[in-house]
């Protein structure tokens, strides 16, 4: 390509977005709010140990512990009151967990905050009025409350310039005949790519999008009939099989766009795009800080993953198996328990080793692409869409005798051991959730991969034996959010009491200085 092209239409519209007054960073010159450091070692290790036991993402931290925090304080009390206090004690809580920087947050923060408790809180009063179920309504409150409240604590205005840049791009440049089935209805293509282009780029949840999505069609909470229709057919979106479809698209082929998610959301790069040849050298100079970053974020994600399993064996161990071996054995069987501990944890780290990031030929590829999307007016994706392929029926079967033999050897293996029924499930669950939580490490390298690098002998044997420990550990993570019992645990008899004590030992410290003050 000559270098005398110009930006394209998409890049022209993320150039201009980029540059209005929106985005201007202005330094509040408020009083900002002082929050006491009483119980803020606690609640920091609380919630450390609350989110090992959890295991989200890190860009979801904050608005988990939103949520719990008016869970806790809104929907389990029986007289909720929705007041300035309960704004107020928001900011604390999140400052004392780690989630806020002290003095960061200014005084009209509070009336912020209640307007939209207050707003949210009374249209769930209006929906309980409804035909509509208490778990849903409290769910959508719950999602639309706790993403408001976070986008006054944190700035999302550079996330949802790259999602509309990323749907902008894939909406001129996709197929749109490609992603349906014969007769299909294609009403709801654009709504799907959206939603899409969250769930693969953005890493958004379904609280993310329904939040943005009921902004972006300026949804208003009074008309309560029009609410529920877009809400739920939201939800049917967000977990249709076309969404799923363009997701899996996206995802296969989205690296390009992550590393421009990167530069979006770290750097002005407005007059960059204008200059083909200095928005090369940038962009080539975010790739290598994409590598460096997945090489950290591989460490930290298995440093989680060893926390995640250890806390949770752990707890299953104090519950089940020492119990079990006592009542059966009358003692402890110290080889299954050491075995079932430590045996997830070592595959963890081997695979760990073996997850290489991409090399120069990736790199290549990753510009080549970028450059064609900003600044080639073809509109030609350069990866088209291919149908599903039909396999012949011999490989469905081969697929389903790998699982018997991974799984047969596995329980003979086991049984010489001497593992009775319970230390075999105990097994099997944990090296499933092993191969899963190392499934999604080695997601980090592939989402910066378009150049895909052919699989050795080692790789192979690898898959094999671990390919149904993974589809068992992905079955069993999907049951697990459903019912974490860990965090149910966590949540009813640790935090609920701790965060009572923290905010009465809060209020014990005022009502100390207060005293102090009178003398």
């Amino acid at each position: 390509m000559n270098d005398d092209y110009k930006l394209n239409s998409i890049g022209n519209w993320l150039s201009s977005y980029l540059k209005s007054p929106g985005f201007d960073v202005k330094v509040s010159k408020e009083k900002a709010i002082n929050v006491a450091g009483v119980g803020s070692v606690v609640s920091s290790a609380y919630e450390q140990l609350r989110n090992a036991a959890e295991y989200s993402q890190e860009h979801l931290l904050i608005q988990d512990a939103i949520r719990r925090f008016f869970n806790r304080n809104l929907f389990i009390v029986e007289k909720p009151s929705v007041n300035k206090t309960l704004a107020e004690e928001l900011i604390v809580e999140l400052t004392q967990s780690g989630y806020l920087k002290n003095r960061s947050q200014p005084v009209s923060r509070v009336e912020d905050l209640q307007k939209i408790i207050e707003n949210y809180f009374s249209l769930y009063q209006k929906l309980k009025s409804t035909n509509l179920d208490n778990k849903t309504a409290k769910n959508w409150i719950l999602d639309l409350m706790s993403i408001g409240c976070e986008d006054l604590f944190v700035d999302n205005r550079r996330q949802s310039a790259y999602v509309q840049f990323a749907y902008k791009y894939y909406l001129n440049s996709l197929n749109k005949e490609s992603f349906m089935d014969a007769g299909q209805d294609s009403s709801g293509f654009e709504a799907s790519l959206y939603i899409a282009v969250h769930q693969s780029l953005a890493n958004s949840d379904l609280a993310f999008v329904r939040y943005d999505m009921n902004d972006l069609y300026k949804v208003s909470p009074s008309d309560g009939k029009g609410f529920i229709k877009f809400n739920k057919n939201l939800d049917s979106l967000y977990y249709s099989e076309l969404t799923k479809r363009l997701a899996r698209y996206i995802n296969k082929y989205g690296a390009p766009l992550r590393v421009m998610k990167g530069l979006v959301k770290s750097k002005d790069i407005a007059e960059d795009l204008k200059n083909r040849d200095k928005f090369k050298k940038v962009y080539q100079d975010q790739i290598k800080r994409e590598y460096k970053q997945a090489r950290n974020k591989l460490n930290n994600g298995l440093l989680k993953s060893i926390a995640f399993l250890l806390i949770t064996k752990s707890l299953i161990g104090l519950a089940i198996e020492v119990p079990y071996d006592l009542l059966v054995s009358g003692e402890i069987e110290y080889v299954p328990l050491f075995i079932n501990l430590f045996t997830p944890v070592v595959y963890l780290v081997i695979l760990r080793f073996g997850i290489k990031i991409p090399g120069k030929a990736n790199t290549k590829a990753l510009w080549l692409y970028m450059d064609e999307a900003l600044y080639s007016d073809n509109n030609t994706n350069l990866y088209p869409f291919v149908k599903d392929k039909k396999y012949p029926v011999g490989f469905k079967i081969a697929y389903g005798l790998m699982f018997i033999i991974v799984f047969g050897l596995s329980i003979s293996v086991l049984v010489r051991l001497n593992f009775d029924l319970v230390q075999g499930v105990i097994f099997f669950t944990f090296l499933a959730a092993a191969s899963f939580l190392g499934f999604r490490l080695s997601r980090i390298a592939k989402e910066l991969e378009l150049v895909t690098e052919r699989q050795g002998t080692l790789a192979f044997l690898r898959d094999f034996f671990f390919m149904p420990f993974t589809f068992l550990g992905k079955w069993i993570s999907d049951n697990y959010q459903k019912v974490n019992v860990v965090a149910l645990v966590l949540d009813t008899f640790i935090e609920l009491p701790l965060k009572t004590v923290l905010r009465l030992s809060r209020q014990w410290v005022g009502f100390i200085d207060d005293k102090k003050e009178e003398l």
